[in-house]
């Protein structure tokens, strides 16, 4: 009886290990999505040391979701075509993030939590939206848009910040 009592211990607990996740602790991933079409979604989390997430969306109505925990994480982020949205969140330290849309009526956020960070939004096309914020020492930000009817939300908090957004209409 008590050999099965402990047998059935030991499964129970090898059982739980085996559903704890490993792709948290690792590091040095690299990511690259590639999706085309109608209506595609993506959320992705990373966590660790060097991750490195590259998304790129060709079609309408696309949307992605990324969240990065850890340092010197990097997330690129392209979509092409109309009605897409991407948003970036990154926590940590010494991470980056580009975000770049081609076409009408895209929307972008961006996040990050950290100091030596740097964030990088471009836009072509009309009725774009960007919404940025960082919090930490050290950033730098920049958001471009050309087209019609853009909005840039950006907010920086610490010290040693550089913030660059340029809107034309040509």
């Amino acid at each position: 009886m008590n050999l099965r009592i402990l047998l059935a211990a030991s499964l129970s607990v090898v059982s739980v290990a085996a559903t704890v996740s490993t792709a948290d602790a690792q590091s040095r991933n690299n990511v690259r999505i590639n999706q085309s079409g109608y209506s595609n979604e993506i959320a992705g989390r990373q966590t660790g040391y060097q991750q490195s997430l590259s998304v790129r969306q060709n079609g309408y109505g696309q949307f992605i979701s990324t969240y990065q925990n850890g340092a010197r994480n990097g997330a690129t982020v392209g979509q092409y075509g109309r009605s897409n949205d991407a948003i970036v969140a990154q926590h940590g330290r010494r991470n980056s993030t580009v975000v770049g849309q081609n076409g009408a009526y895209n929307y972008a956020d961006t996040y990050q939590n950290a100091y030596a960070s740097t964030t990088g939004v471009a836009q072509i096309g009309n009725g774009h939206t960007a919404v940025t914020t960082q919090t930490g020492a050290y950033n730098g930000l920049g958001v471009i848009q050309v087209g019609e009817g853009q909005t840039a939300n950006v907010r920086q908090s610490g010290r040693g910040n550089v913030t660059l957004v340029i809107q034309g209409d040509h």
